[in-house]
C-alpha cells in the first residue's frame, strides 16, 4: 500500500535541510518517492490559468483559492510513487489569525497516512530565523514562536482526526538534521 506523508514545520524549524537529507536517504534506499512543495504545486495549478506569480495568486477570490488548492491535492493524490511526500506548513500566521495550511477539503483529497510536524525549541529557531540570510523576517518574541508551534500541532492534530492518518512530532535539534531525517524514516517504516 502507498503512503502520502505532509511534513510540516514553522518558518526556521531547518524543515528544509531535514528534507533534504530525507531524500538523500530516500534515494540510498532506493525507495519509489515523489516530493511535494505544495505552495510550489498551487502556483502551478494557477499558472494554468494565466498566474504568474504568488502575490497574484494570494490576491485571487477565496473561491478561486479553494479550486486551486483542491486542483493541487488532485494533481498530488494522482502521483503513482510508492511514498508521496507533502511539504508545507500546517498553519499560516496571519495579521487577523491563522489559517489552516491543509483544511478539511484538501486533507479529504490528499487522505495522508502519516503527518509530521519538526519542532525545535523556540529560542533555537529564533536563532535561526535571524541567522537566514536568504529571507527578511521580523523578529518576533518567543511567546510568538511558541503560538505558531501550538497552533501547528493543533492543525496538525484536526487532520488526522479528520483523515485517521498517524500524527507524530519530530524534534530537530542544532546540528542534527541526520537524526531528524532517520526518524522519519524510521516512523515511515520505510
Amino acid at each position: 500500500m502507498s503512503k502520502l506523508a505532509i511534513i510540516g514545520g514553522i518558518a526556521g524549524v531547518g524543515k528544509t535541510t531535514v528534507l533534504n537529507v530525507f531524500y538523500e536517504k530516500l534515494k540510498a534506499k532506493n525507495v519509489d518517492f515523489e516530493t511535494f512543495v505544495y505552495g510550489t504545486v498551487m502556483l502551478n495549478e494557477a499558472e494554468k490559468a494565466g498566474i504568474k506569480d504568488r502575490d497574484q495568486m494570494r490576491n485571487l477570490p477565496y473561491e478561486k483559492q479553494v479550486e486551486l488548492q483542491k486542483s493541487a491535492a488532485k494533481r498530488i493524490a494522482s502521483s503513482k510513487s510508492y511514498l508521496k511526500v507533502v511539504d508545507t506548513h500546517f498553519q499560516i500566521p496571519t495579521p487577523f489569525g491563522y489559517l489552516p495550511g491543509i483544511p478539511m477539503h484538501v486533507a479529504r483529497i490528499l487522505k495522508p497516512t502519516h503527518l509530521f510536524l519538526i519542532t525545535a525549541p523556540a529560542e533555537l529557531i529564533i536563532k535561526r530565523r535571524m541567522n537566514d540570510p536568504t529571507r527578511k523576517r521580523e523578529i518576533i518574541p518567543l511567546e510568538k514562536v511558541e503560538e505558531e508551534i501550538e497552533y501547528s500541532r493543533m492543525y496538525m492534530i484536526s487532520v488526522s482526526n479528520i483523515t485517521g492518518a498517524l500524527a507524530s512530532e519530530v524534534v530537530n535539534e542544532e546540528g542534527k538534521p541526520e537524526a531528524t531525517a532517520e526518524e522519519l524514516i524510521k516512523r515511515l517504516e520505510l
